[in-house]
């Protein structure tokens, strides 16, 4: 019973949200296409002109066979063919200049779509791309906007014109043979069914596709990014295997999409086939019994053209808004996300003093990271967040840029709640380091300069030479305009972490967090940047999450964090001394490791 219902309610679902498609398209339409109003009336206008350029031609053939033909006019030729000619040049001169003008109107509104919806998943909160795969969204960003684009420009000023040649094709017809003409009209009707047929089926065919397109896309670009780890456990064969099977289920859909595509051909053909041989049988008969002439049987052979093509177009751009029915409604759920709440008052930071005031945070409602948590921080003062693994400390910092939202309490920035401050400002005010330094596919330089993008290029290497990565950036073949490759793969871990501190250093924020910022780094290079990363912290704002003893030494105060609560604070030495959670701690994971004479890397990042 269950299944039977489900299986009802997919049917009846295309029909019921009919109305909400209706007013989806007419916003895509106001918000992408109703602008350009003189563009769609241009191209409307154009293909009308091509289209009533076609109707001389059967007419003109029809005197051709009447007058020239039969009664032997044979002075009229040249003028006639000279005719036909030109409205055949003329007809497809406009054709030529409304594709350029249409194709124009396309492309503009699909980048216009795209880089709406990149705005605006630039504008979104982190958390709605925490079960989002990257490349899914990434298909439906340049893929949907492509699909309603075809429907909305395309198909409905095909609908417009093609309703227009119908008529005008229906009456030429009827004018010229009444019988046959009704005859022809009635044949429409079996024509147009068999094509309407398929239209639900299309639009259902066509979202399955779409979301089976997008996730293999994604399944595809994963293995890809992580080709090394398939490799390193020998697990090419099977993947292979996987992403067969993936194919072979998108190969069914695309098959089952073309299938029904294939029978509405090949009935309409049937149809128009049909319709043809009676027209050429009956009216050979009527020009026997004098009726008709030999010349109007031909122009209306000709003329069919102007019913059948029509509403073989009109159905086809029918089903073409049917199939970009899905596409829209995900634009749609996407542009429709609230965005982060950007908008406040000017702000600009004096002091740096952060107060984190009985703040409550969780991923989930029913598992709390933060529970009624407080800290503050002095201006200018270097803290450290230790803590095991899972303890917050990696989810306390990414709430002060508003990363993530708290869901009780206050976050403050020199007495200013961080929420009610304009959110470019904020951000302005911030800089991160994070553990796993994220590097674009680009120059070396462009990746330095993302910290400040108006930066000069001796601001750029004055910045690398104060994260110690000069001397490798210059030793390159191409020094600062190397290519880092995707996420920078050409560069070792060490080098992607100086030159994200780089990008720091450019940036000169007024508070500093520093997520494991030298995990990466080996400890001769540690050694070297350790001075720089003193010059960085004074007088500013730090936040330290670290797990090395060199790194600690470089706070003012120490706050152990475990399992979202604040369990000790003060100097290594006062902790030390007071013998409690942190001596213990640092008794298990540093002192093992700093007895043998190396620094102690113990500690892990939440």
């Amino acid at each position: 019973m269950e299944l039977d219902k489900n299986r009802h309610n997919a049917d009846v679902a295309p029909r019921a949200s009919q109305s909400a498609l209706s007013v989806l398209l007419r916003r895509f339409w106001r918000d992408f296409i109703g602008h350009r109003k003189a563009s769609v009336t241009l191209a409307a206008s154009l293909m009308v002109l091509s289209v009533l350029l076609q109707l001389p031609v059967p007419l003109l053939t029809m005197h051709i066979i009447d007058v020239v033909v039969e009664k032997r006019a044979f002075s009229i030729v040249n003028q006639l063919g000279m005719a036909l000619v030109a409205l055949i040049l003329l007809r497809h001169a406009f054709s030529y200049i409304n594709e350029s003008v249409t194709l124009t109107l396309k492309e503009s509104i699909i980048v216009d779509a795209q880089s709406t919806l990149f705005r605006h998943l630039q504008s979104l909160p982190l958390k709605f791309f925490t079960n989002k795969h990257s490349t899914y969204l990434q298909s439906r960003l340049m893929n949907d906007a492509r699909a309603v684009e075809g429907a909305l420009v395309r198909n409905f000023v095909t609908i417009a014109v093609n309703a227009l040649t119908f008529v005008v094709g229906a009456a030429i017809i009827l004018y010229l043979q009444p019988r046959m003409g009704a005859v022809l009209l009635l044949t429409i009707i079996p024509f147009g069914c068999i094509r309407l047929f398929t239209n639900q089926r299309m639009r259902s065919l066509s979202a399955d596709m779409q979301e089976q397109q997008a996730a293999t896309s994604a399944a595809i670009s994963e293995r890809l990014a992580g080709v090394a780890t398939i490799k390193s456990l020998g697990q090419e064969n099977s993947q292979a295997e996987l992403m067969t099977q993936r194919l072979e289920t998108l190969k069914g859909v695309y098959v089952r999409t073309n299938w029904f595509g294939v029978v509405s051909g090949i009935g309409t053909s049937l149809v128009t086939s049909l319709s043809t041989a009676f027209v050429l049988w009956y009216g050979l008969h009527l020009v026997t019994q004098g009726e008709m002439s030999l010349g109007q049987v031909v122009g209306i052979l000709s003329l069919m053209n102007f019913l059948y093509a029509p509403v073989n177009a009109l159905v086809a751009a029918n089903i073409g808004i049917q199939q970009a029915a899905s596409a829209v409604q995900r634009i749609y759920e996407f542009l429709d996300e609230e965005p982060e709440h950007a908008h406040g008052e000017t702000f600009r930071l004096s002091q740096g003093r952060v107060e984190f005031r009985a703040i409550d945070f969780a991923y989930k409602p029913e598992s709390k990271v933060f529970q009624d948590f407080s800290l503050t921080i002095a201006g200018r003062e270097t803290v450290a967040l230790v803590g095991h693994s899972g303890a917050g400390k990696s989810s306390l910092v990414r709430l002060l840029p508003r990363l993530n939202e708290i869901q009780a309490g206050q976050i403050l920035i020199d007495g200013s709640d961080i929420r009610s401050v304009a959110l470019p400002d904020l951000r302005a005010a911030i800089g991160i380091v994070e553990q796993q330094a994220f590097l674009f596919t680009g120059s070396i330089l462009d990746n330095i300069r993302l910290g400040r993008p108006m930066a000069t290029q001796e601001e750029v290497v004055a910045a690398a030479r104060n994260a110690n990565a000069h001397h490798f950036i210059s030793s390159l073949p191409q020094g600062y305009e190397t290519c880092v490759g995707e996420r920078g793969l050409t560069l070792s871990g060490g080098e992607c972490q100086r030159i994200a501190l780089a990008r720091m250093f450019l940036r000169d924020p007024r508070i500093l967090i520093l997520d494991e910022a030298v995990s990466a780094l080996d400890s001769q290079s540690e050694e070297a940047i350790q001075r720089s990363l003193q010059s960085l912290c004074r007088g500013r704002t730090t936040i330290i999450i670290a797990h090395r003893l060199s790194t600690l030494m470089l706070a003012d105060r120490i706050v152990l964090i475990e399992k979202g609560v604040l369990v000790e604070e003060g100097t290594h030495e006062e902790l030390i001394a007071s013998q409690g959670a942190y001596a213990r701690l640092f008794l298990q994971q540093f002192q093992s490791q700093h007895v043998h004479g190396k620094d102690p890397i113990g500690m892990e990042t939440t």
